[in-house]
């Protein structure tokens, strides 16, 4: 459960309760020194924090609720998106202690002429490959003020999940359009995909909302794309269909976590994910 407003009166925070399970909307009350708390899931606290603000502003009530407590802030130490950050490390480090980091972007890099040969597998594998060092630590960035927000908002298998079916299904995207022999490698699409992915919670959060508000997080998004998307081994065409897999795929995934709240649904997402991870990598092997 994450605190959403702090300090309130008994009378204010029996309101709060009450517009909030109007909208289905489940929270509860926590007494507290300065007042009383009020808390609700992660994946429903800007929902909450909306439709609380939106009722204020409409009724026009003398009492006003404090300023929302930030849903995003914890994001960035979420330990999914360091248990990822250190696998990629891992994985950087022990290629390049053997030396044979030419010989891995070669076997599981991702490239058209052997992706639509049948080696899928290297739409994944390519995803924990790494140029060089420089690269490694760029997209490790990446993941930590991306993708750490994005598995905070979901749960901490289905964030992995999720970024994981959305930068493969870039990688695939991108080997069809591109058709070419090139090895494309690095964490850099999923990191766009949680780009793309955050674009689509903001576009789908409720309350009063312009049109234009609407479309706003995808012109950030596109335009955080392009200023991250420079470089002179970039593919530029990775990033963008990475990018616009995560929001397309965020306009579905957000609303379902949202509804779906099994006990198991972290579990059993997590275990699905490295499943698949090892799939890639048994097939790879066997390849």
């Amino acid at each position: 459960m994450k605190r959403i407003f702090a300090g309130r009166s008994g009378e204010t925070a029996d309101l709060i309760l009450l517009i909030l399970a109007s909208q289905n909307i489940a929270a509860q009350k926590r007494k507290a020194p300065s007042g009383i708390d009020i808390l609700t899931s992660v994946e429903q606290a800007a929902a909450a924090q909306s439709q609380v603000a939106a009722y204020f502003k409409e009724n026009q009530t003398n009492e006003k609720p404090l300023p929302a407590l930030p849903v995003g802030a914890s994001g960035f130490t979420t330990p999914a998106a360091f248990v990822i950050m250190g696998l990629l490390t891992a994985i950087h480090l022990g290629i390049e202690i053997t030396g044979t980091r030419w010989d891995h972007i070669l076997a599981y890099g991702a490239s058209a002429m052997y992706i639509l040969q049948g080696e899928t597998f290297r739409a994944i594998t390519a995803l924990f490959l790494h140029s060089d060092t420089a690269h490694l630590l760029g997209n490790l960035a990446g993941i930590f003020v991306f993708a750490g927000p994005v598995i905070r908002l979901s749960g901490y298998g289905t964030g992995p999940f999720f970024l994981l079916f959305a930068a493969t299904c870039g990688n695939l995207i991108n080997a069809g359009f591109q058709g070419n022999a090139i090895l494309s490698i690095g964490a850099s699409t999923a990191v766009m995909a949680a780009a793309g992915g955050l674009a689509a919670f903001q576009m789908i959060q409720k309350g009063p909302k312009r049109k234009r508000d609407r479309i706003m997080p995808i012109i950030a998004g596109a335009t955080l794309m392009a200023f991250l998307s420079h470089g002179e081994n970039t593919d530029v065409w990775a990033h963008v269909f990475g990018f616009f897999c995560g929001l397309s795929f965020g306009l579905f995934f957000f609303p379902l976590t949202a509804t779906c709240r099994h006990r198991f649904r972290e579990p059993i997402a997590l275990a699905v994910t490295f499943f698949i991870l090892g799939t890639a990598l048994t097939k790879g092997l066997m390849g």
